[in-house]
């Protein structure tokens, strides 16, 4: 647990900007999916500083959205984890979920929470290979949403991470929380199985009351897809004893004002028993997307804070 005084500490530290942009580069990890065969995760690599570092952050957006989600345009000063996080000594890499963004687009039905699942563990052997240009000795998953859906059937099945980030999921969800996303989603494609969000209707679950207009326009701009499939596996994952296997340092944090899930946030550390550690956060004035809310520099210190202590930039073993 923080002190006050040390929580006081994080706080201020997230009144300075994160202006210095890191270095990246575009990567692509040919992949095998159930029945898909070979597709592309693509993605982009992130540090700052001379070479990277050997603890990598891979981040997934979650439905309707794409790495965007973690290395925002707008502001990026305020609202990119990826500047956060490289700027704190870790390497990133944001990933494009299949079927959205540069990744491969199977059809949509073949997008299911194990083949995901399966694609992002082959990113993982990519990453600690040094087939992305360097070997990475500790893995830190971070999910976000429906991305954290996938890195709980990840973490769960390979047990090949040492850290778990989850964000904007968790297993109990409010019902009523189902009808402003059905009623928003359209179809995307000649593929009816793809779906996005309808102009105009961002602000109805995914932000908060108090989000900047700025951030809710620019956030149409990058908005990405949902399957029908990745729908149904949310909802057969909230109800699975998946995460009782997953046994790393394990993060959940929520919005205070997420429609779906600021609820069960006080009940979702039960949901994981075997972990080394589990911790809690809860973002004031924020909606379903925590990075994108007026608050967001908070919420990634807390992020990198908690990484600090269970693993660190430099690869120590995890601890909590």
């Amino acid at each position: 647990m923080f002190t006050a005084a040390l929580v006081a500490l994080m706080s201020a530290a997230t009144l300075t900007p994160v202006a210095d942009a890191p270095t990246c580069r575009d990567v692509a990890v040919p992949v095998t999916m159930p029945l898909a065969g070979t597709q592309t995760v693509a993605g982009q690599l992130c540090w700052a500083g001379a070479k990277p570092a050997p603890t990598v952050q891979i981040l997934l957006a979650g439905a309707t959205y794409n790495r965007a989600y973690w290395d925002f345009p707008y502001q990026p000063d305020t609202y990119s984890y990826v500047r956060r996080a490289t700027a704190a000594g870790y390497t990133t890499l944001a990933l494009d979920r299949p079927g959205t963004g540069a990744s491969s687009h199977p059809a949509g039905p073949l997008l299911t929470n194990a083949s995901e699942a399966s694609a992002v563990h082959q990113v993982v052997n990519a990453a600690r290979l040094g087939q992305l240009g360097a070997p990475f000795t500790r893995v830190l998953l971070a999910g976000h949403s429906y991305g954290s859906v996938v890195a709980w059937y990840e973490a769960a099945t390979y047990a090949d991470v040492d850290a778990l980030l989850i964000t904007g999921m968790a297993h109990e969800v409010q019902p009523a929380a189902a009808v402003p996303v059905a009623t928003s989603l359209i179809p995307a494609s000649l593929d009816p199985t793809y779906l996005t969000t309808r102009p105009g209707t961002r602000q109805v679950f995914w932000h908060g009351p108090h989000d900047d207009p700025a951030v809710i326009a620019a956030d149409e701009k990058v908005k990405d897809t949902v399957t029908t499939t990745e729908l149904a596996d949310t909802l057969l994952a909230q109800a699975s004893p998946i995460t009782n296997d997953i046994a790393v340092p394990v993060l959940i944090a929520e919005g205070q004002q997420d429609l779906a899930y600021a609820a069960a946030l006080k009940h979702e550390a039960a949901h994981y028993p075997k972990a080394q550690c589990v911790d809690t956060y809860e973002l004031p004035d924020a909606g379903h997307d925590l990075n994108l809310a007026p608050h967001a520099p908070d919420w990634f210190a807390k992020a990198v804070a908690w990484a600090n202590r269970v693993l660190g930039p430099t690869g120590n073993p995890p601890r909590c």
